[in-house]
């Protein structure tokens, strides 16, 4: 036995060797409610035996553990118990000896699902943030309390590249701090969640102006001066190629059929095809202003003077004027003979030749805009002794008020003195 011994260590001889690999260490005994905060670090070993059995060695061979019987919540060095499957073989030295165990208590927390969306929709579409839909919207988050601390949010990542229509995707949930980095060594229940992300085109808005539509034609002699309408202008919402198209929102047409007077109403928008138009009011007011049609027209006026001195007589060189006059074309239509006559006012005139501006007499909404000529010539003279006292007497005729003829040999004091046009 001895010779046997001998040849035996003369070619297995033992050793005392390293072992290089990184050991794991596991846990036993942890108390209910308990969980470990913090993985413990790898150790390595030392160990004496045979070579030949050293050189056999793999992690398989080893169990390293700590046992944490008895211990509660907090941080604590504990002993690491190293076993090896060949019992040829001995543990001399561990590398460390004993580790720092970080006990957390367990807890359980309801945390919101948040849906994050990456990358974007395709070109002219967009996705509707406002109605995301997450289907769990709560999941429950469990670890230790230190852990479970840190977790802000569980996300939900969904990717939208190139996306023309609604994208829904089952995705895992991550549970995520402030920052939005991944938090480790906790659990999410459930651990995936149904995302659903509308998808629609892109509209553009734009604002512009609100233009009154009529229809019929107002009553003859009048005409719409002036159309208002409120708002002035709406914003409109659509497709860009439907906007471009579109410089103005015009009304519902409102009715000016025979009117006389201001129109007013609350009509409605016309609808194009394809915009919407965003606006609390769906009419707008329309006011029609109908005013009467101005023209003008050109009138002989009879020259009547008026007010001559006792004992003189007067000679008008220009028996009618001419009086161009303006305003309503159903006024105008209204003028009769003898309503515009150019009044000459002789009071208080010595003998002799004078240029008198005569005044005309129009009916009321007749306005004069040009009197021809804007001057007449009166020669006022001493009547005879035996000429009776002057009598004006007017006389209707074409054209207007003309004077009285007298005859020609005996000119009575205050008459007219005829003279024939050109």
């Amino acid at each position: 036995m001895l010779v046997w011994a001998g040849l035996t260590l003369d070619r297995n001889p033992n050793a005392l060797q390293l072992f290089n690999d990184n050991i794991s260490v596991g846990i036993v005994n942890l108390g209910p409610n308990l969980v470990l905060a913090k993985s413990i670090e790898p150790i390595k070993v030392s160990v004496r035996g045979p070579q030949i059995n050293l050189s056999r060695l793999t992690l398989r061979d080893f169990v390293a553990r700590v046992d944490l019987a008895g211990i509660g919540s907090g941080s604590q060095q504990v002993p690491v118990i190293v076993q090896i499957s060949d019992p040829a073989i001995e543990v001399v030295r561990v590398t460390p000896a004993t580790v720092s165990v970080e006990i957390d208590p367990f807890e359980i927390r309801s945390i919101d699902v948040t849906a994050r969306l990456e990358s974007t929709p395709a070109v002219g579409y967009r996705a509707e943030l406002n109605e995301v839909a997450a289907v769990p919207t709560i999941a429950q988050v469990s670890g230790g309390a230190s852990d479970v601390a840190k977790v802000a949010s569980v996300v939900v990542s969904v990717s939208l590249a190139g996306a023309t229509r609604d994208v829904s995707a089952q995705t895992l949930l991550v549970p995520t701090d402030r920052q939005g980095d991944e938090v480790p060594n906790v659990m999410i229940e459930p651990q995936t969640a149904q995302v659903n992300v509308p998808i629609t085109r892109i509209t553009s808005r734009k604002r512009v102006p609100v233009v009154a539509e009529l229809t019929g034609k107002v009553a003859p002699g009048f005409f719409v001066s002036e159309i208002s309408v409120v708002p002035t202008t709406v914003e409109i919402e659509g497709q860009p190629e439907d906007l471009e198209r579109i410089d103005a929102m015009p009304t519902s047409p409102l009715a000016v059929s025979g009117a006389r007077g201001d129109v007013e109403a609350e009509v409605a928008f016309a609808r194009p095809v394809g915009v919407t138009i965003l606006s609390d009011r769906p009419t707008a007011r329309v006011i029609a202003v109908v005013a009467p049609l101005d023209d003008t027209t050109t009138v002989q006026a009879a020259v009547i003077t008026l007010n001559l001195g006792g004992g003189l007589v007067a000679a008008v060189t220009d028996p009618s004027v001419q009086v161009v006059i303006g305003g309503a074309v159903e006024g105008l239509r209204a003028i009769r003979v003898g309503d515009i006559l150019a009044e000459v006012d002789l009071a208080n005139l010595p003998v002799g030749r004078h240029q008198i501006s005569p005044t005309i007499t129009i009916p009321p909404g007749i306005e004069v805009t040009r009197v021809t000529p804007a001057y007449v010539t009166v020669d006022v003279q001493s009547a005879p002794a035996t000429v009776p006292a002057p009598i004006n007497t007017r006389l209707i005729g074409a054209g207007g008020a003309v004077p009285t003829p007298t005859p020609a040999s005996e000119p009575q004091a205050g008459s007219i003195m005829p003279i024939a046009a050109g």
